[in-house]
């Protein structure tokens, strides 16, 4: 007679342990809105989820990287809006000292800004990005990884930019224009001078052409980042929704099950209190 009690209060402490187990993985899926707890679960689908996960990790990388060349994408464009504005403004100058009608003075002043525009040019071309190095590389242009084999150069190089333009007079650099240009305006022989500013104009004519089309070529590297950060947000939704479908959790029937095993728990503790209460008196009597 003891023994077999003690034998079915064994059997229902196993079974009320199992109902609490059910429920402690109940909660947790619920807690954590997972399936998958650990690989054992479901080893396919955990080596699924492993192998989302270093995808996700790798794209998070490429997102970062797609930031940053966007970000120098749009500091390049903005620099070369600025030199496409002080090429305007010298054109402007060459333009009013070719009249004749101008003193010595006043193309002396008018040389004096050019000057400047060249300087200003000079340092447009030598900025920095937010890392401190050079925003338009003196050698070959930085290439970031954004995807699987795949890489962005967004900005061009320096020579690309800003060297070997070809004008009329041949090869030149940007600031060798203006510099020309300024020289120009204040050649003291009336001829050399006209000559030399008509010279400088077409050079100046060809330089801005060549700066139209860099900025053209920056809005094309531009959009190229941005369709890439397009894909990039869709492959990102696609693997969420891939890892939730493997390792997700339907919340529904796990916390029906969960408050069903929590009754039946309930209901069992209770009938076992009341059993033992009864055998334990027996036993005694």
């Amino acid at each position: 007679m003891i023994s077999g009690t003690r034998y079915r209060l064994t059997v229902e402490i196993n079974r009320q342990a199992e109902l609490a187990r059910d429920i402690a993985r109940s909660q947790a899926e619920v807690s954590t809105g997972k399936r998958i707890l650990a690989p054992s679960d479901d080893p396919t689908g955990a080596a699924r989820v492993a192998e989302i996960g270093r995808s996700q990790a790798d794209e998070a990388a490429w997102s970062r990287n797609l930031d940053t060349a966007a970000t120098l994408a749009s500091r390049a464009d903005t620099t070369l809006e600025s030199v496409a504005t002080a090429m305007d403004r010298a054109k402007e100058l060459m333009l009013a000292a070719a009249s004749g009608t101008l003193s010595a003075d006043n193309r002396a002043t008018i040389a004096a800004e050019l000057n400047g525009i060249a300087v200003d040019i000079a340092s447009l071309i030598d900025a920095r990005d937010p890392r401190g190095t050079r925003l338009f590389s003196t050698g070959d242009p930085l290439e970031i990884p954004v995807g699987a084999g795949i890489g962005v150069a967004p900005v061009d190089s320096r020579a690309a930019i800003f060297e070997d333009i070809d004008t009329p007079g041949g090869p030149a650099d940007l600031v060798a224009i203006i510099e020309a240009a300024a020289a120009a305006v204040v050649e003291t022989d009336p001829v050399a001078r006209q000559a030399a500013s008509k010279a400088s104009i077409d050079a100046l004519d060809a330089g801005t052409g060549h700066i139209i089309a860099a900025r053209g070529e920056q809005g094309v590297r531009a959009n190229r980042i941005d369709d890439l950060k397009e894909r990039l947000i869709e492959s990102k939704l696609q693997l969420t929704e891939q890892r939730s479908d493997i390792e997700g959790t339907d919340l529904v029937e796990v916390i029906a099950r969960l408050e069903a095993r929590k009754l039946t728990l309930q209901a069992a503790q209770a009938v076992f209190a009341r059993v033992n209460q009864n055998t334990l008196f027996d036993l005694l009597s």
